[in-house]
């Protein structure tokens, strides 16, 4: 080990507890972790017993139980930050690794920042790895960590907090490219009633590229402790429930046997971390979902072969866990009784070795509550317990042996639901129990369909992502010429006009009545279909187009429709006289604003006047959102096509989260759409990989077939950087800027790639024409593209005032868009 002597300075200067010096030139993986338990401020009394517990078992994990192992990437370096309450005697200062380390203020944490990223530019393959638990809160989209002195000054009201998105946005240009960010905190709503636009919390660190690092992009993996708006969960003087879940899944149950070694990467850490935090649910608490996921893999750990695997026993109604009988049946192997007990999470973790049979049956007052069997496989095997089983897996049919060869076999896999099929809607991944390395398969499914895979035969086990967000598992055995049929199945829609809403996540769950903000009356019963004509009320306006005008922001659309809200009426004025009818379903929460577009082709040329994106303005109780509105003409339907946009209002969402969500009903892009919506950029990529792309550059090449989808393409093309994007797509993305010129996404997009593969100034100088262009033409129609040009701006040396201007209005822009969306809802006050 190569822990600092207690007295070496750099300890109490920059958190540093462990440095190995032969690795600072190398290629090596480098810490920093901030855990905050006290507050100066009077607003928390109370201490955090979980944020300083978590920081300190993620540090053992690094440097005291031998856990990390990473032989291309040996841990180079760990400084940790602790605010504990520890009393005077022992200054004010935290014990760690054999000595004292910095309180986690924020002139410490900056210090300590900036120290790091020295030792991560040392070289270009560092593994960087960054772990904060403290208490968080939101502000609108964005959010940030508080550091021990928040809340102590009177005239800064965020003095001592650090805003996540731009601390991420900063790391995005250290010369390393492989990047774990983990924060471990609440993100519940700021009580601060900040100016909109106001920036949430300090710097810690401001970047912009080194001089020739422009070559690649950051593979960084942004991962929360739990979604917008929402806290996170710990227990009293334990690991938080995201740190116990990150370890475990560090441990081993997110390694891939199908790799020497079993390597745990981003990917199926944050699956396995989503997984393991759903089993402590309560019955009277939502499941804490895990929030952000961007692009790019690399290896993290090694853990290697266990020697037993952990077995995770739940079922699917928590509130049945108290007094449950299970009996746990191990073949080879023992009998184990397992009772529930009241206030205890509803799981419990026992331990087999490979290829024990388990049967599971549980119990209630003697009555069988549901039962399940299943084999033992490395590395983790979850079993939870179903009242009503979900449909069985079914052979129907048999293969013709005379025409099959060795082990062949089939799977028919299916997602049923009743209307809207979306032919490439959701990824599943087929793997092998016994041989993981053999035969893995990934393909699209269609949602309302089925799909046919040739696999071997063997123990399977097949894991589905949807666009709601679920990750769903099965296990099967499939003998030697079987075709077997599994079904998965989807959210549930409280309509049927709603059911691509759900399909794609989003719907937000029904809040609690005390957690429905009291802003609206509850409203009376009310359905239908109400039709708002084009002789209701006209108006356009321009809004910020010209920045000799106003100094806000000259990116924001030049035509929109009015809708105002209430509990009981939705009135639409202000609709574009030459082309927009608005239809209106309500059912007392949700509306669902149908847009019907009357030009013939709204992106066709600029001469005709229709080309400008359109916006929806929508106001009710004090709440503004402009809402993109991707809308194409009335050709679609002409024409049999079905791209069907619509927007979601949801009448009770907090206040932290945006009252609107678009939604695109379509055949073939709704699913992606869905992914997109989540920055889910692996599971983007390979639905665009099962043949996306080539109907994405189609609808550029052919100009006139739908030029949103291909743009949508693009975001995904670039954001997962595909591995033939120089071929197929690089010379589309110069098409897709010239031949759409009312559509600003196509010059960021550009602007984006071309940035991450610049090698030399005039290779910078080419982005940034394309990212300005790009902030000329207006508000781009997707939340990423909004997110890109902010960032890129930021990358670039702002050395004249138009730049500079762009830079900050781009920011103000990204910061009140809707991250959580595909398409773009900026958020205002009135």
């Amino acid at each position: 080990m190569t822990k600092l002597d207690p007295t070496d300075p750099r300890r109490l200067s920059s958190g540093l507890v462990y440095y190995d010096e032969s690795r600072a030139t190398t290629p090596a993986t480098h810490v920093l972790i901030v855990g905050v338990g006290a507050y100066k401020s009077k607003k928390f009394l109370n201490p955090l017993t979980t944020t300083t517990v978590s920081a300190r078992a993620v540090a053992d994990w690094f440097i005291e139980d031998g856990g990390f192992n990473n032989p291309k990437r040996p841990l180079g370096s760990v400084a940790v930050l602790l605010s504990e309450p520890i009393g005077e005697d022992k200054n004010g200062l935290s014990q760690y690794a054999g000595g004292e380390v910095p309180r986690a203020n924020f002139a410490n944490t900056e210090n300590a920042v900036r120290d790091w990223v020295r030792r991560l530019n040392a070289h270009k393959d560092n593994l960087v790895f960054l772990y904060v638990a403290s208490h968080g809160e939101s502000f609108l989209g964005r959010t940030a960590f508080l550091l021990e002195d928040f809340g102590t000054d009177d005239l800064n009201e965020t003095k001592g907090s650090s805003e996540v998105e731009q601390l991420v946005g900063a790391l995005g240009n250290v010369i390393p490219t492989s990047q774990l960010l983990l924060f471990d905190c609440c993100r519940s709503p700021t009580d601060l009633q900040l100016p909109w636009e106001e920036d949430f919390g300090s710097k810690l660190i401001s970047l912009k590229k080194p001089a020739g690092s422009y070559g690649e992009a950051a593979q960084q993996w942004v991962i929360t402790a739990t979604s917008l708006g929402e806290i996170a969960l710990g227990r009293t003087n334990q690991t938080t429930l995201f740190a116990d879940a990150l370890l475990a899944a560090l441990q081993g149950v997110a390694s891939d046997p199908s790799i020497p070694l079993w390597p745990v990467r981003p990917g199926s850490l944050v699956d396995k971390i989503d997984r393991l935090m759903s089993l402590h649910r309560m019955p009277d608490e939502r499941a804490q979902v895990p929030g952000g996921r961007l692009a790019g893999s690399f290896d993290i750990t090694y853990p290697g072969e266990p020697a037993d695997v952990p077995i995770y026993i739940s079922l699917d109604d928590p509130a049945a866990w108290p007094d449950a009988v299970i009996t746990v049946r191990q073949t080879p192997g023992t009998e184990t009784t397992i009772v529930g007990q009241e206030a205890e999470p509803p799981f419990k973790m026992v331990r087999a070795a490979q290829l024990t049979a388990l049967a599971v049956q549980v119990k209630r007052e003697d009555t069988t509550f549901g039962s399940t069997e299943g084999k033992v496989y490395a590395p983790a095997i979850f079993m939870q317990v179903d009242r009503l089983a979900t449909p069985p897996a079914q052979v129907i049919g048999h293969l013709d042996p005379s025409r099959s060869f060795g082990d062949a076999a089939q799977l028919v896999l299916s997602i049923a639901v009743q209307v809207n099929r979306i032919e490439a809607g959701a990824i599943a991944e087929i793997v092998r129990r016994d041989d993981p390395a053999k035969n893995k398969k990934i393909i699209a499914v269609p949602i309302g369909g089925s799909v046919t895979v040739d696999v071997s035969a063997g123990p399977l086990l097949i894991s589905l992502r949807t666009p709601d967000g679920r990750l769903q598992a099965r296990d099967c055995d499939i003998e030697k010429d079987q075709i077997l049929a599994i079904e998965f199945t989807l959210s549930d829609s409280p309509h049927e006009w709603l059911t691509t809403a759900a399909m794609t996540g989003s719907i937000r769950p029904a809040p609690s009545p005390q957690e429905a903000p009291s802003i609206f009356p509850p409203p009376p019963p009310a359905t239908g279909v109400r039709t708002f004509a084009r002789d209701a009320f006209w108006r356009t306006r321009v809004i910020a187009k010209d920045h000799e005008e106003t100094k806000d922001s000259r990116i924001y659309s030049n035509k929109f429709f009015h809708v105002e809200m209430s509990a009981e009426q939705v009135l639409v004025a202000g609709i574009d006289p030459l082309a927009m009818v608005v239809e209106a379903n309500d059912d007392g929460r949700f509306v669902r604003l149908n847009i019907v577009d009357d030009a013939l082709r709204r992106y066709d040329d600029v001469g005709n006047g229709l080309a400008s994106p359109f916006f929806a303005l929508v106001e009710g109780a004090g709440r503004r959102e402009l809402v993109a509105v991707p809308t194409l003409g009335n050709w679609v339907t002409a024409e049999g096509r079905t791209w069907s946009p619509y927007v979601v209002v949801d009448r009770l969402t907090s206040f932290e989260q945006a009252r609107c969500t678009v939604v695109v009903e379509d055949e073939t892009w709704s699913g992606l759409l869905g992914f997109l919506a989540s920055r889910d950029m692996e599971a983007s990529g390979k639905l665009l990989e099962s043949g996306l792309d080539k109907k994405a550059r189609n609808a550029i090449q052919q100009k006139r077939v739908n030029p949103l989808a291909a743009v949508a393409g693009a975001l995904v093309a670039v954001g997962s950087a595909q591995p033939d994007i120089a071929q197929r797509w690089d010379p589309w993305l110069y098409n897709l800027c010239k031949w759409f010129p009312a559509i600003s996404d196509g010059p960021i997009i550009l602007g984006k790639r071309l940035l991450s593969k610049a090698t030399n100034d005039e290779q910078l100088q080419e982005a940034r024409k394309w990212l300005l262009e790009g902030f000329k033409r207006g508000a781009p129609l997707y939340s990423l593209s909004a997110d890109w040009l902010a960032r890129g701006l930021e990358i670039l040396p702002a050395d004249d005032d138009e730049l500079k201007y762009s830079q900050a209005a781009a920011r103000r822009f990204a910061n009140i868009t809707d991250p959580t969306q595909a398409f773009t809802v900026v958020r205002f006050d009135n």
